[in-house]
């Protein structure tokens, strides 16, 4: 169940008391009790109201596709040893799949 308050609606999963709803009237709020959705944050909203997830930057895109460090230092270890360039490709295709914007 949702309240509002000043123009914004909040969880209140304590109102099935008597006690907490008198203080919902004392307070002026009002019980909204339509259909809701959970936003990407994991909260509570009414049904149109979830906030949109914001677009990731390349940097945190980038940070998701880059293989981890000890990946990386044995990528470079066996360029080395094969003379071969595996490791700065890779590099090279996140980046350009993600360029800076």
């Amino acid at each position: 169940m949702l309240v509002k308050e000043k123009n914004s609606f909040i969880l209140n999963e304590w109102l099935d008391t008597k006690n907490n709803q008198e203080r919902v009237k004392k307070w002026g709020m009002e019980v909204y009790t339509g259909e809701t959705e959970t936003g990407y944050d994991g909260l509570l909203y009414v049904k149109g109201y979830a906030p949109i997830e914001p677009e990731k930057t390349y940097v945190e895109k980038r940070q998701n596709e880059y293989p981890s460090i000890s990946e990386q230092l044995d990528m470079i270890y066996w360029d080395k040893v094969n003379n071969t360039n595996k490791w700065q490709e890779k590099i090279a295709e996140i980046k350009s799949k993600y360029p800076k914007a």
